[in-house]
């Protein structure tokens, strides 16, 4: 799970389906807030909580949830005082007042009553307004925009996470192995799959410090770092198994 605070009172939060299904969960579970899902939200309020100084006797949470095209859930939790809500609510009765004084009978009688492309072009542009206009019901004043860089944090759902790892050559995964051998990596296999290699490694930690060096090394030394992906799948499948157990130990061995 990634975690982006956005700023002192927004955070976004990621969540892979692969890191779902590893704890047995399912995208349209999050996303409808099923009973199976009251221990995952119950930790993620408490981190989200802790990266906004929430405090729930004078604040609210509130949290929108989508699914995205590769079957992930995106997130958004927002702090709310008492002052955020009265500024909300009057950007909703203005964004109301808008919106009813866009689509007036006469406008819509406007409408009905063009032809072709016209009655097109004219139907979007009161579309298009409208929206623009829901969409400032969530927004923030300018003024109250955090000016800092977003703060982004990784909290894994479960200690265990399978890594992918594309190289070019044998060399450039032996260079890898050398670099992570002394992490927690609980098993790992070598596939070669048209003409590259490919790690699989299973990295049994929560530290952030340790997942970041499992990443950079990866960044660093490999074409694509994937984490828990399906793809994974594919090469266990269609790839040649080169090394079947403990490959980042015999790799860093090799010495050339």
């Amino acid at each position: 799970m990634i975690i982006v605070k956005m700023n002192d009172t927004t955070v976004e939060c990621s969540i892979a389906a692969s890191e779902l299904h590893e704890i047995g969960l399912t995208p349209e579970a999050v996303i409808n807030g099923a009973e199976n899902t009251t221990s995952f939200f119950a930790q993620l309020g408490k981190e989200v909580g802790e990266q906004l100084d929430y405090n729930p006797e004078t604040e609210v949470m509130m949290m929108s949830k989508n699914i995205m095209m590769d079957g992930s859930v995106r997130i958004f939790a927002v702090k709310m005082t008492n002052d955020d809500i009265k500024k909300a609510s009057e950007r909703i009765r203005g964004a109301a007042l808008t919106v009813l004084n866009t689509l007036t009978r006469e406008r819509i009688e406007e409408i009905l009553a063009k032809t072709g492309r016209d009655k097109g072009v004219a139907f979007n542009e009161v579309i298009t307004k409208v929206s623009d206009t829901i969409n400032k019901i969530y927004g923030r004043d300018e003024a109250e925009q955090d000016e800092s860089a977003p703060k982004a944090k990784y909290q894994p759902l479960s200690e265990y996470a399978r890594y992918m790892l594309e190289f070019d050559t044998l060399e450039e995964a032996e260079r890898f192995s050398k670099v992570v051998q002394k992490l927690p990596i609980v098993d790992s296999v070598l596939y070669k799959y048209s003409g590259m290699y490919y790690i699989l490694a299973g990295l049994m930690s929560a530290r952030e410090e340790i997942i970041y060096d499992m990443r950079r090394a990866g960044v660093e030394y490999s074409n694509i770092l994937l984490v828990n992906a399906p793809e994974a799948m594919f090469i266990e499948e269609q790839g040649e198994l080169i090394i079947d157990s403990d490959a980042i130990v015999h790799l860093a061995d090799l010495t050339r």
